[in-house]
């Protein structure tokens, strides 16, 4: 090999091995500065807020879509009081899922708030019952009565 060559693979050997060392360096400094942002002191830990929330999957943004029951999860907010390194109070907020017991007490003073403000309608268990309607004010019977194809249709038989 001629000497150009040698000194070409040196150049390169170096430069590969500079380029090994600044990153070890900079990676190390990076964890460093994780750490020691990290290390704050706790002055209130985590408690409840009173604060509520429902989160659902949306299946998207039509119309139709949004009064289908589905399936909501009760979150609950949290906050807590941090002391950062400089001496100023942060406040950290977290939402996180209910336990039973909370979402038990939530319902437990739901319904003490509807008794003791007499919104509670209890059903009239004396008077006969209609049959339900959907919203367009026909009878879920007389939609069924005709797609069944039976003809009956609010309770009159029509002949075809």
């Amino acid at each position: 090999m001629s000497v150009q060559t040698w000194i070409a693979l040196s150049l390169i050997t170096v430069a590969v091995a500079a380029l090994l060392i600044f990153i070890i360096v900079y990676l190390t400094q990076i964890t460093r500065i994780q750490e020691t942002s990290n290390q704050s002191v706790v002055k209130h830990d985590w408690c409840p807020s009173g604060r509520i929330d429902f989160a659902t999957q949306l299946d998207g943004v039509n119309v139709p879509n949004k009064d289908r029951p589905r399936e909501f999860k009760l979150l609950v907010e949290e906050r807590r009081i941090v002391e950062s390194i400089a001496g100023g109070e942060n406040l950290e907020i977290q939402w996180r899922l209910a336990r039973l017991s909370e979402a038990k007490a939530i319902i437990t003073r739901y319904h003490k708030y509807l008794s003791e403000n007499s919104l509670i309608k209890s059903p009239d268990l004396t008077a006969p019952s209609s049959p339900a309607t959907v919203p367009s004010g026909r009878s879920y019977l007389s939609i069924a009565a005709e797609k069944k194809g039976t003809g009956l249709i609010d309770g009159i038989h029509r002949s075809q």
